[in-house]
């Protein structure tokens, strides 16, 4: 909100006086968070909610200020002094649902946690049991199923109405004596989707 206008106490005491750099950073660690609750397949339901409310919440006060600005008498000077605060929350949101529509936070953290998973592949095929294991790469694993020939591993608290994780399988569709259906995602890795 503008208060360059205001006497320097009104100025001093004026409410939610917060500057277009702050509204447009609120806008970018949203905009983190969702891509944080979207890296995942089925995406992380509790993140997904906590992000989303944080946007409602955004989206609801961003409009009310910017119409309060709009019905000054010096909107125009204003909206060019605070380009920030207009112009960076729309982008952020346009920029956001892009990569999240192209599915690029799932893929961008599954290449970011290749080599983990491919090394634990390889010592599972190797014959080591898969064991427990907290995590993997980047995921936090909820369980394991598996064998030599191939195994799959549930993310936790992915999903809404079911389960989701990853299985690998050299030899194609994996194998696996569990529940769900396989979608094939990167050479032998697949998105194991139990619902």
């Amino acid at each position: 909100m503008d208060t360059s206008d205001l006497p320097d106490a009104s100025r001093r005491r004026a409410p939610m006086n917060v500057s277009g750099r702050d509204w447009g950073a609120i806008a970018v660690l949203l905009g983190l968070g969702t891509m944080y609750a979207t890296s995942v397949p089925g995406w992380n339901f509790t993140w997904l909610m906590l992000v989303g409310v944080g946007w409602l919440l955004f989206g609801v006060g961003w409009l009310i200020v910017l119409g309060v600005v709009l019905v000054r008498r010096r909107r125009r000077a204003a909206l060019r002094r605070n380009w920030m605060f207009w112009a960076v929350p729309p982008v952020v949101v346009v920029l956001v649902g892009s990569l999240v529509h192209v599915g690029a936070p799932v893929r961008m953290r599954f290449d970011l946690s290749r080599g983990s998973l491919d090394h634990f592949a390889k010592t599972v095929s190797e014959g080591t049991p898969p064991g427990k294991r907290n995590w993997i790469g980047l995921y936090p694993v909820e369980y394991l199923e598996g064998s030599r020939r191939a195994f799959g591993f549930m993310i936790e608290d992915t999903g809404f109405f079911g389960n989701y994780g990853f299985a690998w399988s050299p030899n194609g569709e994996p194998d696996i004596d569990a529940p769900g259906y396989y979608r094939h995602f990167d050479g032998p890795w697949y998105i194991w989707i139990d619902d």
